[in-house]
């Protein structure tokens, strides 16, 4: 076996054992990878996610930026290293636009297959007993699928997403009255077509790429006459602060949510523990909340 096919084989194993749910023997496996290879972005790539999950803040950002430093367009890199160092509050630029587009034409089949993405018909199901419902802005529409579930309750469906190819689906569905493509709270912020009121705000698996979300919830909050719902699914975690993963998602935790609903003028209608989908074939935790503007 060469050198170059040790490198590679270290790689595949270390990230085997992210897979397991092993990143202590991960970060080894990259390590001696790196050993062969100091200057290998994927060994540093791989190593910054191996630390990041064994809790070692510090040295996944030193492993990311070596690894942007080598490769300066790896954008996952790029949004890793500017969320672990707290420069990235709204989602990297280029990541999020680019990871979906990507794979835009399958997102579908490959979201509801593989990933077990069942949060659109949760949504419609929390919904039911208070349909029909007037107006819906739905934010993070992707290719309309939390808008094809609710098609059907609602009165008119506006959307934006951050991705061109994705909002390009969604218009296909002919089910959105206005479709933006853009960072949210910048279209929010310039377009009157998407100024409300609206009766039902929805972020259906948007959250994991924003990260904080004060002016998230501040927006919202503008958008809504007193008694209109939000609706929005979250990946669950401890503490008191949203952290990233590996996956480059972000997860909420309860007292978070909970802090920003008082925040904002906001109260619990309901909530739901509800799998957001598979990652290394294991189900993500998460949560499902329904919240009423006061």
């Amino acid at each position: 076996m060469t050198s170059a096919d040790s490198v590679q084989a270290l790689i595949a194993r270390g990230e085997a054992c992210l897979v397991d749910g092993h990143p202590d023997l991960a970060v080894t496996a990259f390590r001696q990878a790196l050993l062969l290879r100091p200057r290998d972005s994927a060994a540093l790539r791989g190593l910054g996610k191996a630390q990041l999950d064994t809790g070692q803040r510090t040295q996944a950002i030193e492993s990311f930026a070596q690894a942007l430093a080598l490769v300066p367009y790896d954008l996952y890199a790029a949004h890793m290293l500017a969320a672990l160092s707290g420069e990235n509050t709204k989602g990297a630029a280029g990541y999020v636009p680019d990871l979906f587009d990507t794979y835009a034409d399958n997102f579908d089949a490959h979201l509801t297959g593989p990933l077990q993405y069942r949060i659109p018909q949760a949504i419609h199901d929390m919904l039911a007993d208070r349909a029909p419902l007037g107006s819906v802005l739905d934010i993070g529409c992707g290719t309309g699928l939390v808008g094809a579930a609710l098609n059907e309750m609602v009165a008119a469906i506006d959307g934006i997403d951050i991705a061109p190819k994705m909002t390009r689906k969604a218009h296909e569905r002919g089910i959105y009255r206005h479709l933006r493509t853009g960072d949210a709270l910048e279209v929010l912020a310039l377009d009157p077509e998407l100024s409300g009121p609206y009766d039902l705000v929805t972020a259906a698996d948007v959250f994991v790429y924003i990260g904080p979300l004060e002016a998230v919830f501040a927006t919202v909050a503008s958008l809504l006459a007193p008694g209109s719902l939000f609706v929005f699914s979250v990946e669950n975690t401890t503490g008191e602060q949203p952290s990233l993963r590996s996956s480059g998602r972000f997860a909420h935790p309860a007292p978070y949510i909970a802090r920003l609903a008082n925040q904002f003028g906001f109260s619990l209608s309901a909530e739901q523990a509800h799998p957001i989908r598979q990652e290394r074939d294991q189900p993500i935790a998460g949560t499902l909340y329904l919240l009423a503007r006061t």
